[in-house]
């Protein structure tokens, strides 16, 4: 999985050097690639964004995506959208 850095400017995500996710899968099918999986509210990771039952955050959604390789992604083609409203992660939502 790649982390996001968000500085102001567009720079590559760099690797999560500690990879808490579980039951990751990629599909491509009619040209979309999507990506799923699993992973725990709170990994304990300094490095992870914890999901409580009182935080909710807004989620992005990229589409209309770039280049990839197996060692990187590029920068997307079309901005990704972004929910209107928070979304809450919570432990009925698993």
């Amino acid at each position: 999985m790649f982390r996001w850095i968000d500085d102001g400017r567009y720079t590559p995500p760099t690797r999560d050097t500690v990879q808490d996710m579980k039951s990751a899968s990629v599909t491509y099918d009619n040209g979309t690639l999507t990506l799923t999986f699993q992973r725990l509210r709170n990994t304990t990771d300094d490095m992870d964004w914890k999901f409580t039952e009182s935080d909710c955050y807004y989620f992005m959604f990229p589409v209309g995506g770039g280049p990839h390789t197996d060692t990187g992604i590029s920068k997307h083609i079309n901005t990704p959208t972004v929910s209107s409203e928070r979304i809450c992660i919570s432990a009925g939502n698993w």
